[in-house]
């Protein structure tokens, strides 16, 4: 039986999830509208001042949104709710951003200009939104498994109270750095739900067979990494010729080329200063990835993989020069 707090919070997300659809039909519609005002001929300047209203009250709602769902009680709600309810942000901001694309045609320079970053700040308010809301689960592990795995960190029984001061200091991120030519494997009990950074690598391949809550990549050349599940989001800097294979609830790439990735990704991946990108559907398979994908609370029925938002291509009505699908002839199969 549900507590009284409980069904409040229910009643509360379920409300919030009924206005954030009727806003996504409305912005549609608006779109729809746009269009019509077009095929209408009407002068630009009644399609900018539509643009405009337009514009401003649902980006007002999506920030309505935002606070709506930080203010929700997220212990009481299950995880894929609120993840569920985040991806539908995700896709109101990227719809506003089409919007946008759709209208560069009759904007003042200086008025696109300030509705791509008000756009581009949505996202990064969202991100900031997610690593508040989404709960980390914690994980506990055996002494005596910890201690098979590194006979280094053994404790005499005869000290409890040093081994329980141990496990209450905060738990250290694995993080790769400066390495060449290196395979590495990273274990499900040494990543799970931890941030991961792996930075300035070269010619190296990295297995994470594991469930971590943030992925960051940073200044990788001509390497191959292959993850498990990512809790929250993926973000990539400043790497060439690298192959990422991955699943995540957002990613975003930023000032980076020649980068082949492969994706499960619940909301719309977003690429920017990015160019020659060739995406294709996730496909790494090893032996936890069902359990992990449970731990992750990924939805695994959604997959916008192909759905791309490059910020540095406006024009809706033109595919973006700088990514493209991957011939299924040249995508290789990930297995472990």
């Amino acid at each position: 039986m549900s507590t009284p707090s409980t069904s409040t919070t229910d009643s509360r997300l379920a409300e919030m999830t009924a206005k954030m659809t009727a806003r996504e039909a409305e912005i549609r519609r608006r779109i729809e509208e746009l269009r019509a005002c077009r095929a209408e001929g009407k002068s630009e300047a009644e399609q900018y001042t539509a643009f405009e209203a337009a514009f401003d009250a649902e980006r007002l709602a999506i920030v309505e949104d935002m606070e709506a769902l930080e203010s929700v009680k997220t212990a009481a709600v299950s995880t894929v709710e609120i993840n569920n309810n985040l991806a539908a942000i995700n896709d109101k901001i990227a719809c506003l951003q089409r919007y946008h694309s759709d209208s560069v045609g009759f904007l003042p320079a200086y008025v696109s200009a300030s509705a791509k970053a008000k756009v581009e700040e949505l996202a990064n308010k969202l991100a900031d939104l997610r690593e508040r809301v989404v709960p980390k689960k914690k994980f506990a592990f055996s002494s005596a498994a910890s201690s098979n795995r590194n006979p280094k960190q053994q404790q005499p029984q005869q000290q409890p109270q040093k081994q329980q001061q141990q496990t209450q200091q905060p738990k250290v991120e694995p993080t790769l750095h400066n390495l060449t030519g290196k395979a590495v494997v990273l274990s499900d009990e040494s990543v799970a739900n931890k941030d991961i950074l792996l930075s300035d690598l070269a010619d190296c391949t990295i297995k994470v067979l594991s469930h971590p809550a943030t992925l960051h990549l940073n200044g990788l050349t001509n390497c191959t990494i292959l993850c498990g599940p990512v809790h929250r989001s993926v973000l990539i800097e400043k790497c060439t010729d690298f192959t990422l294979v991955v699943a995540c609830h957002q990613l975003r790439l930023h000032s980076s080329t020649r980068c082949k990735l492969y994706l499960h990704v619940t909301s719309t991946p977003i690429i920017e200063y990015s160019n020659d990108v060739l995406i294709a559907p996730y496909n790494f398979n090893y032996a936890n990835l069902s359990d992990h994908v449970t731990l992750s609370g990924l939805n695994w029925h959604r997959n916008q993989w192909d759905q791309v938002q490059d910020f540095n291509h406006l024009a809706g009505h033109v595919a973006s020069p700088n990514w493209s699908i991957m011939p299924e002839t040249d995508r290789l199969n990930w297995e472990e």
